[in-house]
């Protein structure tokens, strides 16, 4: 599945010998392909963000703006087209579907009730995965055991996080469409600088303000605040390399009140200052 698009793959499982899951890091250019039904599950985390992606499955589309550490979860024997419209470094895993059931023999022809999950953020699995590329850029096979383990936790971890997002029977959500998505993220981008407020964002969608969060959030994955957020610091990463801009200087452009709510954000956010980021860029 990996081979169907322009991936360049830094590292994976292969002749590690681990037998529960594949795991592959790899940084990813824009695209447009098909996840075809395997038997294997699917889970991808965004190792950097935000990143915009949109998903078509179970007939409808839905648009995403990634933040870092977001996830991907296609339920084994599901298919799902995927449009990348960022560039995207990534760890995708691929769970054998006895994870899910405890049982091979309840194994065939099911999805397990298991709901796709496109973009939530979800840090403990991420930090999971961090663990996975960790191991993976090892290249130890003596972790075999640990890999299994992983594996199990991962899985044992998106049953919970699923029985979280099931919904009432019958129930529809809206969800905002890819030109409103795109109208949103123009808006922000354009008055990155600026204070950008509730009201705005909700009159590009003609919906009230309370409406708004409620289906953004369904839409993104995310609350508006902090999709704002993470513009703001993708835009602020991309300044960073430019040594000739100072910090208070790159706090203003990306519209933070001062230098020390910017340095607090961008550590909150990153793990690192927008020094420390500076000179790791440099």
């Amino acid at each position: 599945m990996l081979r169907q698009f322009a991936v360049k793959r830094e590292a994976s499982s292969a002749g590690l010998g681990w037998s529960t899951m594949f795991a592959s890091v790899q940084r990813e250019e824009p695209f447009r392909g098909r996840f075809e039904a395997n038997a294997n599950a699917l889970l991808v985390t965004a190792a950097s963000g935000p990143v915009d992606v949109t998903y078509r499955i179970d007939g409808r589309v839905v648009s995403r703006h990634l933040q870092e550490k977001g996830i991907f979860f296609l339920p084994p024997r599901r298919d799902c087209e995927v449009t990348l419209n960022t560039p995207l470094n990534s760890i995708h895993v691929y769970l054998r579907p006895e994870l899910f059931s405890g049982s091979e023999g309840k194994v065939q022809n099911s999805d397990f009730g298991l709901l796709p999950l496109l973009g939530e953020p979800e840090p403990l699995t991420s930090n999971l995965l961090a663990v996975v590329e960790e191991m993976v850029r090892e290249g130890d096979t003596s972790c075999s055991l640990l890999a299994d383990s992983i594996a199990h936790a991962l899985a044992n971890r998106l049953v919970v996080l699923n029985a979280r997002e099931r919904k009432a029977p019958g129930a529809v959500e809206r969800q905002l469409s890819t030109r409103s998505v795109r109208s949103i993220r123009d808006f922000v981008e354009a008055n990155i600088a600026d204070c950008i407020k509730l009201d705005d964002l909700a009159a590009i969608c003609g919906v009230s303000p309370e409406y708004f969060i409620r289906v953004f959030k369904s839409s993104l994955g995310v609350s508006p605040h902090r999709y704002v957020v993470g513009v703001r610091i993708h835009h602020a990463k991309r300044l960073l390399t430019d040594t000739n801009i100072g910090l208070a200087d790159v706090a203003r452009q990306c519209g933070f009140a001062h230098q020390q709510h910017f340095t607090n954000t961008f550590r909150r956010m990153t793990g690192l200052s927008p020094g420390a980021y500076r000179r790791a860029m440099n």
